[in-house]
């Protein structure tokens, strides 16, 4: 994982953050829990070129911050 900052189009999905202090290397869990959640085509886009699948895999499994939907649908399209 990359130690750089985020790019600015994800700035919308960490309100209550301080945007510049983010980094993949720093907080890949928050991050990718947030753009899963929360993220248009553009940001999940981005989030599987950061991330290696199996580490999203173990993620959707074991995360307590995924709603139950999101879950469900990340389980169906990466866990088959």
């Amino acid at each position: 994982m990359e130690n750089r900052e985020l790019p600015g189009m994800l700035r919308k999905y960490f309100w209550d953050c301080n945007f510049e202090d983010l980094t993949m290397k720093q907080y890949p869990i928050f991050i990718s829990e947030r753009i899963l959640n929360f993220g248009n085509v553009d940001s999940i886009r981005w989030l599987f070129t950061r991330i290696d699948k199996e580490f999203l895999i173990d993620l959707v499994n074991n995360s307590r911050n995924l709603n139950k939907k999101t879950k469900n649908y990340w389980d169906l399209m990466l866990c088959q």
